[in-house]
């Protein structure tokens, strides 16, 4: 049989297997000829592209996103944080996406991968999205749409989403509810950056940033209906008031379809679990992340109130008699639950119990159950 030479492939062809190389292998690749210089060089190749600074030698993919940039909708950004080098990149970085000519980023998420130094207040990079955010761009179509800063742990200012909202108001997914131990992203912030971006989806954010008010401009009939919102919910907890059963209500009837997920850590005040899980709340996902704690009564209350929404539920627990009952009657009760995981050791029987009634849950493994204790380390 005759083999086909490469540089006869068709050019989508070429420029779907350099998509699946490297940087470096898809440079050297693109030097093979003319018609694989051609392809590596199409805009269509850099539409999506992550940028990994894991040590400071990685900085060298500077000089093609210098090149590229421009071309680029969907951007990943992976860093350890812990070199200062590594940090130094990834801000050039941003930098250059911000001074793009014919930016046409839309899609922008950020991820720290390392240990944080000690005395990190992350600045630099407070300082570099908001340069980004702050760049008009010559079309509304390039706006960026998608801005995912959960795992970027620094802590923002009011400064940074006032940028994003003015400059961005085709905005339809947002998540900052990253690891920080102190939120500064105030109420009246969110609700000027909701009251921008009427065409909002998907936000996630602190608890602490959320008001009655936030809600109540969320359910205004003349914006796209809110489709998911996260709430992290911590230690700010004990000096800030609960969201009102009428806003929530008021929301849930402008958003038929909202989806609400609920995290606890290990930081919420425990007795402001139950305050906090309203009836009028279309949960579909609840965490309970607090390990040394004992879920008994908030489970049961998920059972009851969250039974027609509940799609997920996670839990660190310690074990307690009774849990495997609550979690048989969780599993009985909320028909649509698809995924558990539960971090401490059950009994076989109750696992096998809970895997037979919910079917779709073991066909997909999407559980963690388990009947033997992890082993002691000393």
């Amino acid at each position: 049989m005759d083999t086909i030479p490469w540089n006869t492939l068709p050019d989508h062809a070429i420029i779907t297997i350099l998509s699946y190389l490297s940087r470096e292998d898809s440079a050297r690749a693109g030097t093979t000829c003319t018609t694989w210089h051609r392809c590596y060089r199409s805009p269509q190749l850099w539409h999506t592209s992550t940028l990994n600074f894991q040590q400071p030698r990685d900085g060298k993919s500077l000089l093609w996103l210098a090149q590229f940039a421009q071309n680029m909708r969907t951007v990943r950004v992976l860093l350890n944080q812990h070199e200062t080098e590594n940090r130094r990149n990834a801000c050039e970085a941003l930098d250059i996406l911000s001074n793009a000519e014919g930016r046409q980023l839309m899609k922008l998420c950020i991820e720290f991968t390392g240990d944080n130094p000690l005395f990190l207040n992350g600045q630099d990079f407070v300082d570099a999205l908001k340069a980004l955010f702050d760049r008009h761009v010559d079309s509304t179509r390039w706006q960026l749409k998608h801005v995912q800063l959960s795992g970027l742990a620094v802590s923002y200012d009011t400064t940074v989403f006032d940028s994003l909202s003015e400059n961005n108001p085709l905005l339809q997914f947002l998540d900052i509810s990253n690891n920080v131990r102190i939120c500064k992203v105030p109420p009246d912030c969110v609700e000027r950056l909701v009251d921008r971006c009427r065409g909002l989806k998907h936000l996630a954010l602190f608890h602490c940033s959320l008001t009655d008010q936030v809600l109540e401009s969320l359910a205004q009939s003349d914006r796209v209906p809110l489709g998911y919102l996260g709430i992290t919910c911590r230690w700010e907890q004990a000096y800030i008031g609960d969201l009102s059963s009428e806003a929530w209500s008021n929301l849930t009837s402008k958003c038929p379809n909202l989806r609400v997920g609920l995290i606890f850590t290990e930081t919420c005040p425990l007795h402001k679990i139950s305050v906090i899980m309203k009836p009028e709340l279309p949960v579909r996902e609840l965490r309970f992340e607090i390990s040394n704690c004992i879920f008994k009564d908030e489970v049961d209350l998920a059972a009851r109130v969250y039974s027609k929404t509940l799609e997920k539920v996670v839990l660190q627990t310690e074990y307690y008699e009774e849990l495997g009952d609550n979690l048989i009657n969780l599993c009985t009760r909320c028909k649509r639950l698809t995924s558990l995981m539960v971090h401490c050791a059950l009994k076989k029987m109750v696992v096998d119990t809970i895997l037979a009634i919910c079917p779709v849950m073991k066909d997909r493994g999407t559980y963690l159950l388990k009947w033997e204790p992890e082993p002691e380390v000393y």
